[in-house]
């Protein structure tokens, strides 16, 4: 596919943490996952954490917000910025795509809520069952893998929203909500060697947490690019 969309990539990774990955922001994995689906689409990235935002959200056909090593209940003020611009997208009828961090902080900026997995760190490669089709699902999948890295989730979905997607651990693992807003808890954009790098940077994993989330995250080959070629179809609209 080859169309002109002009995409936000707002990147809600602190930078002290871009180290963790060999300096390779998130931003930066999104438009490798991206770009190639739609060489005509325009990918600028907006590192929301310190503070850089797009001038105007008229700009821009749609916005994506990543993963993020924060909460959604840290009391950031780029976090309440970055619900308010989330809103406002929403709103003007821009695609909204949300990722991991993204996901809650979507569901929480339309009245969901987000709180603690019940079985603490989710690590690795884990299947997702796709629950309810969608024209933008090209190619089909029934199942998809998808990596992982999370100790937070959507524990209730904000009123009108329709899950798509779940895990063995999570029933609103992928959400809709309107014809232009639409989450997931994974990472597609991350690689084996990213999850390995955040397994040794995250110092409050213990030694039996850290071998099952390595036993994990080798379990089966994720399907992060199925995933990106659903993306940028939902962003085309």
């Amino acid at each position: 596919m080859s169309k002109a969309v002009r995409i936000a990539i707002l990147d809600a990774v602190p930078e002290s943490y871009w180290a963790d990955d060999r300096g390779i922001t998130d931003s930066q994995k999104f438009v490798t996952l991206l770009q190639p689906q739609n060489p005509a689409a325009r990918l600028h990235s907006f590192f929301v954490s310190q503070h850089h935002f797009p001038d105007s959200i008229d700009d821009y056909d749609a916005i994506l917000v990543t993963g993020s090593p924060c909460s959604v209940h840290d009391r950031h003020d780029w976090i309440v910025r970055l619900t308010e611009l989330i809103r406002q997208a929403a709103r003007k009828d821009k695609r909204v795509v949300g990722s991991c961090f993204g996901h809650q902080l979507v569901a929480r900026a339309f009245g969901g809520e987000v709180g603690h997995n019940e079985n603490g760190w989710l690590i690795g490669n884990f299947d997702v069952h796709i629950s309810r089709g969608h024209d933008w699902m090209q190619p089909s999948a029934s199942v998809t893998g998808m990596y992982h890295f999370n100790q937070e989730r959507v524990t209730r979905l904000p009123d009108g929203a329709r899950a798509f997607a779940h895990t063995d651990d999570y029933d609103d693992y992928g959400y809709t909500l309107g014809d232009n807003v639409m989450c997931f808890q994974g990472h597609p954009e991350q690689s084996r060697l990213s999850m390995t790098n955040f397994v040794d940077a995250t110092e409050s994993l213990t030694e039996a947490q850290r071998e099952r989330a390595m036993h994990q995250i080798d379990k089966g080959t994720p399907d992060g690019h199925i995933w990106g070629q659903w993306m940028m179809r939902f962003f085309l609209g």
